[in-house]
């Protein structure tokens, strides 16, 4: 999956930047049956800073919005 931005900002002291998104392209190979991005087959990475590793995004652990309304 490749995400084309734009910038919007950057600053140099901070080095953070703002983008916004200008277009998403897939592989075949990560879509579901329904044509949407299946974030199983996706397996994307995050990077965790403390321990300077990178870690696979696991399994679904809940659905939005409709778990959390059960808190209210």
């Amino acid at each position: 999956m490749t995400l084309e931005c734009r910038l919007i900002s950057y600053d140099p002291e901070t080095h953070y930047m703002f983008g916004e998104v200008v277009n998403v392209s897939a592989d075949e190979a990560i879509l579901g049956e329904d044509g949407n991005i299946d974030i199983a087959k996706l397996r994307p990475i995050i990077f965790d800073g403390i321990h300077a590793a990178y870690h696979v995004i696991g399994e679904k652990v809940g659905n939005a919005f409709a778990d959390g309304a059960q808190l209210k």
